[in-house]
């Protein structure tokens, strides 16, 4: 096998709270991730040395600023190859709207390189591997629905939920993460989010009542400061959808659908025409319904 397609399935985030600041300068945090349907396609294919990286969008980095390239180079080194790769990144997820972009296409190349040189890496390699390029990386490599921890980096593997249907909103505005997590310190709250009893209700297969407690701690600090996203939310629930929240710490909204068909014509109406608008839905852990 020369080459390989990998698909890199975006991630939202269905609670995120923050516990505190860390001493190391992360903060302490408790995420229930989930990943969608929306996804970049990477190609990597064999060559004799290197590493080389292009991409459909022309605004990614194609050297070692591309946490892509890096994740080639981790498992490159950790592997003692000397042989390299080419990577092609199909990008269909907007850039730094809090949707582990650049963290899926990293998982991505570190599960695709894994198999197109049969390295036959333990899962503990991998993940460590992961850990060292991002806090969301780990999470890219099975996706599924989640439980985080830590900086995010220490992972639980939950029951697949229920497929829900969604609708994707991202106004191209890019939002810093370190910007909204110091907003946050800020504040000085302390969270209120019920992670554990959101966790036992997916643990025990209940029904996602949405009324629960599903929260992000980010939100309020940065619809502050961006009023185009909390727009975007009030026309959201004002078209009566069961559920709207930002994933991670923005720009893209995500909201809860009675069914596709009920995205379908929200988008076919968004008054917005410059925002990026899809239709997704929630996918199983290895993402088979992608391959």
């Amino acid at each position: 096998m020369d080459s390989i397609i990998v698909p890199a399935p975006a991630k939202i985030n269905l609670a995120l709270k923050i516990k505190g600041l860390r001493t190391d300068g992360f903060h302490e945090v408790e995420l229930i991730m989930q990943s969608i349907s929306l996804h970049d396609r990477i190609e990597i294919r064999k060559n004799k040395g290197g590493i080389s990286i292009k991409t459909s969008d022309s605004s990614l980095p194609i050297d070692r600023a591309n946490l892509a390239y890096r994740a080639a180079e981790e498992i490159l080194a950790y592997a003692n190859l000397s042989a390299g790769v080419d990577i092609y990144i199909e990008k269909n997820i907007p850039v730094a709207g809090g949707l582990a972009g650049g963290s899926t296409d990293a998982a991505a190349v570190l599960m695709g390189i894994n198999k197109l040189f049969d390295l036959s890496l333990a899962e503990e390699v991998l993940q460590d591997l992961a850990a060292k390029l991002g806090s969301d990386v780990p999470f890219c490599l099975h996706g599924g629905t989640a439980f985080a921890y830590g900086r995010g980096e220490k992972i639980r593997q939950l029951p697949d939920i229920e497929r829900l249907d969604l609708l994707i909103i991202n106004p191209g505005i890019p939002i810093s993460t370190p910007w909204a997590y110091a907003q946050y310190d800020r504040l000085g709250k302390e969270s209120s989010i019920p992670v554990e009893k959101l966790l036992k209700h997916i643990e025990t297969g209940q029904e996602i009542s949405w009324q629960e407690g599903w929260a992000n701690d980010l939100e309020e600090v940065v619809l502050e400061e961006y009023q185009e996203l909390a727009l975007i939310k009030e026309r959201l629930k004002g078209l009566g959808v069961p559920f709207v929240l930002m994933s991670g710490s923005g720009s893209t909204v995500f909201a809860v659908l009675e069914n596709q068909e009920q995205g379908e014509r929200i988008r076919a109406a968004w008054p917005e025409k410059k925002d990026f608008i899809i239709s997704a839905w929630t996918v199983k852990k290895d993402f088979p319904e992608l391959w």
